[in-house]
């Protein structure tokens, strides 16, 4: 039996970038200039300057000073010498320490993803082999219902499908655009075997048990239909000349059609016979994949893991440490706020926004007795009385509920990298009768997908702004990982970490895995432009050799 599934196709636009960090040379000539301006504030330092005091060629002297100019640290002045200057950025660089990269740039070729609009699952176009609406035949075969209906995607969803080289990441995401969602993936269904041909890998948790659902139900259909149909009326033959025989009367050899049976109709998957386009010659040729024998595709990344935080204390502990010591970012996103509980946070935002941090406060639902514009007011009360106008602009509040049941801190710490508190705790929200669960990790890599959900976060309230500068925070932590790997540098308690967005949390199975830590918040929708699955999860697993995390 043939079953299809519904899906969408969306084109996405996005570039690469390769990366290396910088020589020593590079650096040195950095920290020279910066001494040059404090020496000589309205001279700097020159080429010929710059040649003298490291000795070297000139023409390795202008490679380096034309690749920290392109980063944007160094800037030119104009004069009867030109003579370079360090920006703000390139002053930072050299306050903290940081090691630069060089990237390079490049559009990639667009990408085209499938997305099953029955449990909201995504692969790669050629991964999928799908067929046009007129030629999958829904008189003929069933389908699984349309419950998610999304126009467009973010790239916290996609972020992981999209090809790149070794040595390469994804540096920015475009829009994905929809092409169209009027195909669909046809599966071969054996209910005996519960096997089923033709499904991507990694769709089979989440699809299974739908598709089989809905081939034992036209199954069903279609014994029902054959079992009520009357017998065959003999027609007696004469050696005469055979009679005129009507239009609606079978012969005596075949089954009785739908139309010579009054109200009676069979489904169309018994009724109808084969036509051309019916049949999917690449569904013979594959494998069946039994229900279950799949797994997802393991899409980790290497990560910190700091420690596992549980109960309400500990993650109080967590948030105002996080408060009082980022210097640039802090994000908390709560399944459910309350104004009373959000109060109580005040003092703590209050002093970070002081200090010039920037709160971005989201949450996924409003608890009993509270709204949007409760929530906002009493947000932007806070941030006046820490930097009055200023306030508004470093306090960040979500004016609509992002759907989620994700339950993530984002900050950075005492040394300036990002970490990450993932779990299902309530930041802004009453506490659940459960004790809440939460993991603490960091890394850059990782940090770059867990800021692109931040940015998914920012567009489902409706803030692109806000959206493009966790954005950007992500190609930042993008570039450190690209200096941190050409430096071979080691990760302290490193751990395989994969983030789970969304919809991916249908192809995880419930039972879990006995090498793997799973924590994070999520909620099912069954209507609406949020229908699916919202939430944010990781997966921790220890290396080879290193025990359960």
């Amino acid at each position: 039996m043939i079953v299809l599934i519904p899906v969408s196709m969306f084109s996405v636009n996005f570039s690469v970038a390769r990366g290396r960090p910088y020589s020593r040379l590079e650096r040195r000539v950095l920290e020279e200039i910066g001494a040059r301006a404090d020496v000589t504030p309205h001279q700097g330092a020159t080429l010929t300057s710059l040649c003298d005091t490291f000795q070297v060629h000139e023409r390795l002297m202008v490679e380096a000073v034309v690749t920290l100019v392109g980063a944007g640290w160094v800037a030119v002045t104009s004069g009867r010498e030109a003579a370079f200057v360090l920006t703000d950025e390139g002053q930072q660089a050299c306050s903290s320490g940081k090691e630069p990269a060089s990237v390079v740039v490049a559009p990639a070729a667009p990408c085209t993803l499938v997305f099953d609009r029955t449990a909201g699952q995504l692969a790669r176009r050629g991964e999928v082999l799908t067929v046009p609406k007129q030629e999958a035949r829904l008189d003929l075969n069933p389908s699984t219902p349309v419950r998610i209906l999304r126009a467009a995607l973010d790239e916290s969803q996609i972020q992981k499908l999209l090809p790149r080289n070794s040595g390469e990441w994804v540096r920015s995401i475009g829009r994905p655009r929809l092409v169209t969602f009027r195909r669909y993936l046809p599966v071969r269904v054996d209910l005996a075997d519960r096997a089923i041909t033709g499904l991507p890998r990694g769709w089979h948790q989440a699809l299974s048990n739908e598709i089989l659902a809905v081939a034992h139900t036209r199954q069903e259909e279609s014994e029902e239909a054959r079992v009520s149909l009357p017998a065959p009326r003999a027609t007696a033959r004469t050696e005469s000349l055979p009679a005129a025989v009507p239009a609606s009367t079978t012969a005596p050899s075949r089954r009785p059609t739908p139309l010579s049976i009054p109200g009676r109709k069979l489904p169309a998957a018994v009724s109808a016979s084969p036509r051309p386009g019916t049949s999917f010659p690449w569904l013979d040729e594959a494998d069946p994949g039994v229900n279950g024998s799949d797994g997802p595709t393991d899409q980790s990344t290497v990560a910190t893991l700091f420690s596992e935080v549980s109960g309400e204390e500990a993650h109080q502990l967590l948030i105002n440490e996080a408060l009082a010591t980022a210097t640039r970012h802090v994000l908390i996103a709560s399944p459910t706020v309350s104004v009373e509980r959000l109060s109580k946070l005040g003092e703590a935002v209050q002093a970070a926004v002081t200090q010039g941090v920037r709160v971005d406060l989201l949450y996924g639902d409003t608890e009993d007795g509270t709204t949007p514009k409760r929530v906002v007011d009493l947000v932007h009360r806070i941030g006046y009385h820490a930097a009055e106008r200023l306030g508004r602009d470093l306090l960040k509040p979500a004016r609509q509920p992002t759907g989620s049941g994700a339950g993530l801190l984002i900050f950075d710490g005492r040394n300036g990298a990002l970490e990450a508190v993932i779990g299902d705790y309530a930041w802004t929200g009453t506490p659940g009768d459960r004790p809440a669960r939460s993991v603490h990790v960091s890394g850059t890599e990782f940090m770059a997908q867990v800021a692109r959900a931040a940015a998914g976060l920012w567009t489902w309230s409706d803030d692109p702004d806000s959206a493009d500068r966790w954005r950007r925070v992500a190609d930042l932590c993008q570039d450190d990982t690209a200096v941190s790997d050409a430096r071979g540098d080691d990760v302290e308690d490193q751990v395989l970490a994969e983030l789970i967005v969304d919809d991916e949390h249908a192809r995880i199975p419930r039972e879990g895995d006995a090498g793997a830590l799973r924590i994070g918040g999520s909620r099912r929708h069954e209507n609406g432009p949020a229908a699916g699955i919202r939430g944010i999860s990781a997966v921790i697993r220890r290396q080879e050799g290193r025990g359960t995390p």
